[in-house]
Formats: C-alpha cells, structure tokens, sequence
C-alpha cells in the first residue's frame, strides 16, 4: 500500500487482508517496549561502553520512530528507509545485549 514496496498501489486500500491486520496490530507490540527497554537499559546495564551505546540508540530509536510516523503520514517515498534504520537500530542492539549477557 500506498506504493510500498515498489510496485504495489498508490495510497490506503479501503480494505485490507487479515494478515495485513495482524501485521499492523503487531507493530506497537513489537516497537512499543523497544525505546522503553533501551531507556531502561542506559540506568541497569553495567559499564560506561553500554550505557553510551544505549543513550545513542534510544536516540536513534526515539527520533526515528517520530520521523517514521511523519514521514508515512505525508506518504513520503523515503518512509520504508527510514521504518529500516529504526528496526536495524533496535533489534541490533537488543542482538548485542543478548550476546554480552550470554
């Protein structure tokens, strides 16, 4: 929808299937506690290192989320690069605190 990805229609379809549903509905599940969990980590993860590491990607995570949602309210063309940076931001961070804690 709304020409992304390329090659799909211009603009929101009146209807969408279930799986589009459960997709969307997932979105605050999955990305909701993401930010909370880098913002908590920046006061109980031990070490100057990490603490700095989070800082910078609950920046990146909190300010990405923002220009996200704007830029897929003005149906901008960029909106899918920018949803990627938020998610690769997030998910390798919460990827490498796993593997330190292991």
């Amino acid at each position: 929808m709304r020409g992304y990805p390329p090659g799909t229609a211009e603009g929101t379809p009146a209807h969408t299937s279930t799986a589009h549903q459960r997709h969307d509905g997932a979105g605050p599940a999955v990305f909701g506690p993401l930010p909370l969990a880098v913002i908590i980590a920046v006061f109980v993860v031990p070490g100057t290192g990490w603490k700095a590491y989070s800082v910078l990607t609950a920046l990146v995570v909190l300010v990405g989320a923002g220009l996200f949602a704007r830029a897929w309210e003005d149906d901008h063309p960029r909106t899918g690069l920018v949803q990627r940076v938020v998610i690769v931001t997030g998910w390798l961070w919460l990827g490498c605190l796993f593997a330190h804690a292991a």
